[in-house]
């Protein structure tokens, strides 16, 4: 057997997803502030674009504000102001720790629980990296 035929074989049995080419791009929060709280319009929508639990993304977002937070619909809702800059800070940390692979860099991971320690998946390459509880 050629090395080419070789190739192909492996090629073919690897994941689509690990031979896409699509960049990734993080979503944004839209928010605004209403008197001492702060609207994140589309939380729900950035944590399906994630495919993370909003619960998990919302628990993160308030703990690393210092602040505590809740859901009014598909809008998440935090004690305190917040400028977008700050939420989108918050939201680019959390993609770099529980969404993006630490072997292959892609976005296709998902949160698993093995013997009670939650780990980061990649559905990609397979990595397994531990994560912080949140």
């Amino acid at each position: 057997m050629k090395y080419e035929d070789l190739l192909d074989t492996v090629y073919e049995k690897l994941p689509k997803k690990a031979v896409n080419k699509d960049r990734f791009e993080v979503p944004r929060f839209s928010s605004m502030v209403q008197g001492n709280q702060t609207f994140i319009k589309n939380f729900t929508d950035v944590a399906g674009t994630l495919r993370r639990d909003p619960n998990h993304l919302l628990k993160y977002v308030a703990k690393e504000l210092a602040t505590a937070g809740n859901f009014d619909g598909k809008r998440g809702i935090l004690n305190g102001k917040f400028r977008e800059e700050q939420l989108n800070s918050k939201l680019d940390a959390y993609v770099a720790e529980f969404i993006i692979c630490k072997e292959c860099k892609k976005p296709d991971t998902d949160l698993i629980t093995f013997e009670g320690i939650k780990y980061k998946r990649c559905e990609v390459c397979g990595a397994r990296s531990p994560v912080r509880q949140v």
